[in-house]
């Protein structure tokens, strides 16, 4: 099998190759620094109360040209300190109104309840 060039450009310790291939991928995936990202984290003491309420965000979600919505799905570090965590992925073009597609969008949610909340992370720096 190939190795991927972005690995072979590591594994060969060559930075500017690694550089060229990462940037190229991004700009064909509409990643950043050609695309926006958003990360929207649902916490809760219950797994099941902390699900049900991602996929209630995640249904409120307007359709709109130029932004994706990814999610729910269980966040990789799916239980910090008693918190169950889900994450939603809204991917947008750079040309896109992010954050007031977000602001219009969490405005329609229905509140979270008990300990459930909701959280927004523009151009996230990490995923975890």
């Amino acid at each position: 099998m190939p190795e991927h060039p972005v690995i072979a450009a590591l594994v060969a310790g060559d930075r500017d190759a690694f550089y060229a291939q990462e940037i190229e991928a991004r700009r064909e995936a509409g990643m950043p620094p050609f695309g926006r990202l958003a990360a929207i984290l649902v916490t809760a003491g219950n797994r099941a109360v902390a699900e049900a309420y991602a996929r209630e965000v995640a249904r409120a979600a307007p359709p709109a040209e130029k932004i994706q919505v990814l999610g729910p799905a269980e966040a990789p570090l799916s239980v910090i300190r008693g918190r169950y965590r889900y994450r939603l992925l809204v991917k947008a073009a750079r040309e896109a109104h992010l954050q007031a597609y977000l602001r219009v969008w969490l405005g329609n949610v229905p509140k979270a309840r008990g300990d459930t909340r909701l959280g927004v992370d523009i151009d996230p720096y990490s995923f975890l």
